[in-house]
């Protein structure tokens, strides 16, 4: 998975989010406020969309459910900690993950006391625990083989951060590795169950959905086998 781009950032420069934006920012409001609710509902989707439906922690599928259940907004930074507050709406803070690698995440720091004191963030400007899913190619950095199992990759520069970061979100755990295999092979079933009732249709409708459930398939398949 190649480095982000920060598409996002077209939906938070809207003007009719601004004040809520603002608020948040100033402290007036907090993160649930029902203001909030519509640029967050455009976030994730503009994020789903840039990042192909990976997560960009640990490059596994985020298989869509109605009520988001299994992907979180992510602050690469974290939110809740005071010196970050300010970045929760920075376009290169903001990504989708998956709710696992949210929870292991928790709200550990991930910036040095450059990147603390920091008005803005930009590449370079300080050193990060992990890879950054904007300014590093995460996908050079750990190659993620079926399993799936997480290997450091010599010679990105990265080496101590992709180490990090795998040892943080517990990745290459074997408990966590066979309870992955199990979910991913039923939802497996699953979606083949649901693409054979689309087979028979000419809707436009189901032929579009059935495209879209392939390419999940394809990339369940990838990291199973």
């Amino acid at each position: 998975m190649a480095g982000l781009k920060p598409t996002i950032r077209v939906v938070l420069n809207r003007k009719e989010y601004r004040d809520s934006i603002q608020k948040y920012l100033r402290g007036e409001i907090e993160w649930g406020h029902r203001s909030l609710s519509y640029v967050k509902k455009l976030t994730r989707d503009v994020l789903r969309k840039e990042q192909n439906e990976i997560c960009p922690y640990c490059q596994r599928v985020i298989v869509v459910e109605r009520r988001n259940t299994l992907e979180d907004i992510e602050h690469f930074l974290d939110k809740s900690r005071d010196c970050y507050r300010r970045h929760a709406f920075t376009a290169t803070n903001l990504i989708l993950s998956c709710h696992s690698c949210n929870i292991e995440k928790g709200t550990r720091d991930l910036g040095d006391s450059s990147v603390r004191a920091a008005r803005y963030l930009y590449p370079g400007l300080g050193r990060f625990r992990w890879p950054h899913p904007y300014y590093d190619d995460i996908a050079a950095c750990v190659r993620k083989e079926p399993g799936p199992v997480y290997i450091v990759v010599a010679g990105s520069g990265r080496e101590v951060e992709t180490e990090n970061m795998i040892k943080d979100l517990k990745l290459n755990q074997l408990r966590n590795i066979e309870s992955r295999h199990q979910v991913l092979t039923q939802r497996s079933r699953k979606i083949a169950s649901i693409m054979a009732s689309f087979i028979t249709s000419d809707r436009e409708s189901c032929k579009r959905r059935l495209k879209f459930l392939v390419e999940v398939l394809e990339e369940i398949n990838k990291e199973l086998y």
